[in-house]
């Protein structure tokens, strides 16, 4: 099938189906930005001790599980989603099979946060067969395109064995959970690597006038590959042992990631705030690396958060934010609300890392970095939660 024949099918198709099932990033972004703030505001309150999950999970465990597992796995399907039809020059998921899918990621959410009762195999098989199918259509459509986009279905594989691991380790007490958490982060931060230099080159690229884009690196270069394999080791050694070796590798992997960030050169498009917003939730993942390597083993669990709260929601955010506006052709009222999300969720994340510091040392402090991150997600449902819901715009996005 041609390419034109296959977008007059896809449009076809597209008619026939709500809005908001036109194409896998509307649903997947919508429920990625409600499910962080809901789940986080939930957190706080189970903190407070108002009122008690009856989840398999410990409260700790749980709050955990669903921002790497929940919130980030719906972001990841929504990306997945749209950008395996350019890979395979295949038709993408619309309608039904939209549906369906977010049916079974909400389910989900729902079973670990309530059935307790029924103890962690059903919410494991639940949880862990939304990510394994969604491997295998990744997988497929990889498969199709001739191997374009294998990293990320393997990548996605993995991330299922991760979070099966976390269900059945928290079940099972004696076990180490560090180990299943650390692999869901790592795996997470690989992703930002290697999307992240596809992405925001690119962005940058096209964000510049025509007669001064090839003075921005390109992706695809010696020394990106270098980085994404750095990153690779660094990661594996960190879930095998966060001490040791480890340090030494996640301090190279972040001044790479820095070198990186310098050679993409942001400060020329500060006119473009949804690619700066990039750039921005980009640097905190070498911050983050850095930041680990240097810290003790009682302050990792606090400086996670520069990589969590910090680099992966706010990468998150700025993702969902570009893509929203590239697929579907509209700006959002206010032009600063990508860097504005992004900005406040960055500063929840280090609220969060200061409060196990003499700097910020009350359990209160929690909460306000619980409420700042939340103020980023809030910010984009208020300003492109409208956008994932209106037809998409014919003529070229600015």
């Amino acid at each position: 099938m041609d390419g034109t024949k296959r977008l007059a099918l896809r449009r076809e198709r597209e008619a026939k189906a709500p809005i908001l099932l036109q194409a896998g990033f509307r649903p997947f972004f919508l429920a990625s930005a409600a499910w962080f703030p809901m789940a986080m505001a939930l957190w706080l309150v189970i903190l407070s001790g108002r009122i008690e999950l009856q989840s398999h999970l410990d409260p700790v465990t749980w709050h955990g599980h669903e921002m790497i597992f929940g919130g980030v796995g719906a972001a990841m399907t929504g990306y997945l989603l749209t950008a395996t039809p350019n890979w395979s020059g295949r038709l993408p998921a619309i309608g039904g099979p939209l549906l369906a899918l977010l049916g079974w990621w909400v389910l989900a959410r729902v079973i670990n946060a309530t059935a307790g009762w029924a103890g962690p195999w059903p919410a494991a098989l639940i949880d862990t067969g939304y990510y394994n199918f969604l491997a295998a259509v990744i997988g497929r459509e990889s498969w199709h395109g001739k191997g374009r986009g294998a990293s990320l279905a393997v990548l996605t594989a993995v991330f299922a064995i991760a979070c099966g691991a976390h269900h059945l380790t928290a079940a099972a007490g004696g076990l180490d959970q560090g180990i299943s958490t650390r692999a869901g982060i790592a795996i997470l931060v690989l992703l930002i690597s290697l999307v992240g230099g596809k992405l925001l080159p690119s962005f940058t690229r096209n964000a510049l006038p025509r007669d001064v884009r090839t003075t921005v690196t390109a992706q695809k270069t010696q020394f990106d590959a270098m980085v994404n394999w750095v990153t690779a080791l660094a990661s594996l050694t960190w879930v095998v042992d966060s001490n040791g070796i480890a340090r030494t590798m996640l301090a190279l992997a972040g001044l790479l990631h820095l070198a990186r960030a310098i050679r993409w050169q942001p400060w020329r498009i500060t006119h473009e705030p949804s690619v700066v917003s990039l750039h921005l939730a980009y640097l905190l993942l070498p911050l983050g690396l850095l930041g680990l390597s240097c810290a003790g083993e009682g302050r990792q669990p606090d400086i996670l958060h520069l990589l969590t709260a910090g680099a992966i929601s706010s990468m998150i955010l700025a993702v969902m934010a570009r893509l929203s506006i590239t697929q579907t052709g509209r700006y959002p009222r206010w032009r600063l609300a990508p860097l504005a999300a992004v900005l406040f969720a960055s500063l929840g994340a280090i609220v969060r890392v200061l409060s196990g510091t003499a700097l910020i040392s009350l359990q209160e402090r929690w909460f306000i970095a619980g409420l700042l991150w939340m103020l980023g997600f809030g910010i984009f449902l208020v300003f492109f939660a409208p956008m994932l819901v209106l037809p998409r715009l014919r003529q070229r996005s600015r």
